[in-house]
């Protein structure tokens, strides 16, 4: 049971590999849409205190990150709802819920790096930096001892050492091999050594009595937790970077039905847009069935990953597409709405019937599918004249 104050990422409904029950998906589905709800209004008050905090050039980062994060989420969380509400029994649908709950994540700024995230991942570093940003504002309402942060932010760094070692990735300063572009990869393994020993510096300090102390230390853990999921994010990418250069038939095959259950999620979503808006979007969505089987040889393997690449990135953009359509249309809903409300407090007439206009403006958005282009001109209309009728407010 979640006793914070703030958002925490749902359980999953099933691990890797294993396919949730019916159930299960609808309550995690129900508690994702908490999180994100949660999340967004954490993250909105976070920014707001944020713009006005000493430290604001080095908080920014923590913020900015953590709404691509919010966004990557979002995202994977409109295409599971897809996909689950369009679903018959079965267990295929079922497959492609987990495949996408495990499935690597679209990062808004097509960081090809951030891929590697996978939904539980993405959130649990939300959640990570949510509480470092809380931390070092002050302003964090769970008020836990500090024993108990740094005993959990060791919880932490045990956890992703034991990630890097059971992975066997490069994070021992070993040369990246990039051509004549050879960077040093990240020895993850000593930055973890390095934040453990402030920790230790912090724990050996005890437990701050005034609440002035209490207060810095949590600042201090805070920013020690924002470097933990920096090392955290780049070990994650390390792993999946490591397993995707291998380009072996197993992370194929894993990259492949991914693909598989987000181009049936994305074409699911290009169904909805077509039904509910007008004029909608008209992208052709591929197939990856059409590349056919994995093949055995190694060169030929390569050449299929290549082609998944490209399968995925054009997944992307189509979800991409359909995403913004269905935005426009909420974005129109809700400034109808603030219309709706504006007008109720007008309380003169004026020389435009806006309420009329208002009234076919909801039309046009409740006909299926929703006349986009005509709702979009009437309620900039109405808003430019109250701008004029109203310039204060």
């Amino acid at each position: 049971m979640n006793t914070s104050h703030y958002a925490v990422a749902p359980e999953p409904p099933a691990g890797p590999g294993d396919l949730p029950e019916d159930g299960a998906v609808d309550r995690y589905l129900a508690e994702l849409g908490r999180w994100r709800m949660r999340r967004e209004h954490e993250l909105r008050a976070l920014d707001e205190l944020t713009r006005t905090h000493d430290e604001r050039d080095a908080l920014n980062v923590d913020v900015t990150t953590s709404m691509a994060l919010w966004h990557a989420v979002a995202q994977r969380h409109d295409l599971l709802l897809t996909t689950w509400e369009a679903a018959t029994e079965g267990e295929g649908e079922r497959d492609w819920v987990a495949q996408l709950i495990w499935g690597v994540l679209e990062m808004p700024d097509g960081d090809a790096q951030a891929l590697a995230i996978t939904l539980p991942e993405a959130m649990r570093l939300s959640d990570s930096l949510a509480t470092s940003l809380r931390a070092r504002l002050g302003t964090d309402e769970d008020d836990l001892p500090v024993a108990d942060r740094t005993a959990a932010l060791q919880d932490e760094i045990d956890r992703i050492r034991t990630r890097l070692d059971e992975s066997g990735s490069p994070a021992e300063g070993d040369e990246a091999d990039q051509g004549d572009d050879t960077e040093e990869t990240p020895d993850l393994h000593a930055q973890l050594q390095e934040l453990e020993t402030e920790l230790e510096a912090v724990r050996q300090g005890g437990q701050p009595e005034d609440d002035g102390r209490a207060a810095e230390v949590r600042s201090e853990l805070g920013a020690l937790q924002s470097r933990l999921v920096r090392i955290d994010q780049a070990s994650i990418v390390a792993t999946a970077s490591e397993a995707h250069g291998r380009a072996d038939a197993e992370q194929a095959a894993a990259e492949r039905d991914h693909l598989v259950a987000k181009g049936e999620a994305v074409r699911a979503l290009a169904e909805r847009v077509l039904n509910s808006v007008h004029p909608a979007p008209k992208l052709g969505i591929p197939d990856v069935t059409a590349l056919g089987d994995l093949p055995s040889d190694e060169n030929e393997l390569s050449t299929y990953v290549a082609n998944l690449e490209r399968v995925g990135r054009a997944l992307d953009q189509a979800h991409a597409t359909y995403a913004a359509a269905l935005a426009e249309y909420a974005d129109l809903a809700d400034r109808a709405e603030l219309l709706a409300k504006t007008l109720s407090g007008c309380g003169a007439p004026t020389s435009v019937d806006l309420a009329g206009m208002l009234t076919a403006a909801k039309e046009s958005l409740h006909n299926q599918p929703a006349d986009i282009q005509r709702a979009s001109a009437l309620i900039a209309a109405q808003e430019a004249y109250l701008a004029q009728l109203r310039p204060d407010a």
